[in-house]
């Protein structure tokens, strides 16, 4: 880093705290296809024989560039990687959520879309494919229930159990996408077909 905009706050210990979530932004960095399980690994090393800010900073070395107004103020670099994963955050929260309730709307295209525009190997794309598969999954259920009951009338309660089960369930995602909640379908985790979504990925313990 360059002497010239060094602020003395680097000097200050690290709190548990600020330890934590520079965690959990390397995590989601990993995540997110920014860094390999080795360069997670490291980083994870200097996170934790962090004393100082400045030792943190150097954690994010090569993934975060403060920006001109944080470095004319001297506010801790370190303080940019983690206001900017919040604000990612709340983004991939809210394409999350929406792949979920817009199939509520508009089956599997509000998904698709969401697909589309979340980050490579982002939650909001595992979310997004989650909430495209699940529809489909419960469409071919529905069509299913309705021969069911053409065939049989009794039979006929079947396509209103899945499509009370799709609504509930898509309701149940999109709350869970919203506030950033780790949660799978169990019904993917039932039914093995799969165009979009992949078994949820390990989480990798501090």
């Amino acid at each position: 880093m360059n002497p010239a905009y060094e602020h003395p706050s680097l000097n200050l210990l690290v709190s548990d705290e600020q330890r934590d979530r520079a965690v959990d932004w390397l995590q989601r960095a990993y995540a997110d296809g920014r860094l390999t399980e080795s360069e997670l690994d490291q980083r994870l090393d200097q996170v934790f024989t962090a004393r100082t800010r400045k030792d943190l900073n150097l954690a994010f070395y090569g993934l975060v560039q403060p920006s001109q107004p944080s470095q004319a103020l001297g506010i801790h670099p370190a303080y940019a990687p983690l206001v900017g994963a919040r604000t990612q955050d709340v983004a991939g929260r809210g394409i999350g959520a929406f792949s979920h309730f817009s199939a509520l709307f508009t089956w599997i295209f509000g998904p698709l879309i969401g697909y589309v525009v979340a980050p490579e190997g982002s939650e909001a794309k595992r979310q997004a494919a989650s909430a495209f598969d699940f529809t489909l999954i419960s469409t071919g259920g529905m069509i299913a229930g309705g021969i069911l009951a053409a065939i049989a009338d009794p039979l006929g309660f079947v396509a209103g159990i899945v499509a009370l089960t799709w609504f509930v369930l898509t309701v149940v995602g999109g709350v869970k996408a919203a506030t950033g909640e780790p949660w799978e379908n169990p019904v993917l985790k039932l039914v093995p077909f799969r165009i979009l979504s992949k078994p949820e990925p390990k989480r990798l313990g501090r």
